[in-house]
């Protein structure tokens, strides 16, 4: 195994490129199709690689109402603090400011969709 990239639906990929672009720094990085409306996307920023896509009517209607319900994505990072300012800076949906848990530094965001991203720095 190499490597694990999530794929999250999401309700308005506009929505959500904007926001992972201007607030949160990523890149994306293809797109499909490529004219018209996206239906699948992928970002990233350094090693971080995320995809998302759109309800393409495959899932449950529970299954959908609870969407970004209880997901947390665990980013791994070398400093807390200058990647909280910059994001708060960018306009980031904080819901965690920095504190230390578990043994770490970390803080959380939200995305538009209900998804939860935790940046996580080792104690020295």
């Amino acid at each position: 195994m190499k490597q694990i990239v999530p794929l999250l639906q999401v309700s308005n990929l506009a929505d959500t490129i904007g926001y992972y672009e201007e607030a949160l720094g990523f890149s994306l990085v293809f797109r499909w199709p490529e004219e018209g409306e996206p239906r699948w996307v992928g970002m990233s920023r350094g090693d971080i690689a995320i995809m998302f896509t759109i309800d393409l009517g495959t899932s449950s209607a529970p299954f959908i109402a609870e969407k970004g319900n209880g997901v947390v994505l665990y980013v791994l990072v070398n400093e807390v603090a200058p990647l909280f300012d910059e994001l708060v800076a960018r306009g980031a949906i904080i819901v965690q400011e920095v504190h230390d848990f578990g043994g770490r530094h970390q803080f959380s965001i939200a995305d538009p969709n209900g998804y939860i991203l935790a940046f996580s720095e080792a104690f020295a």
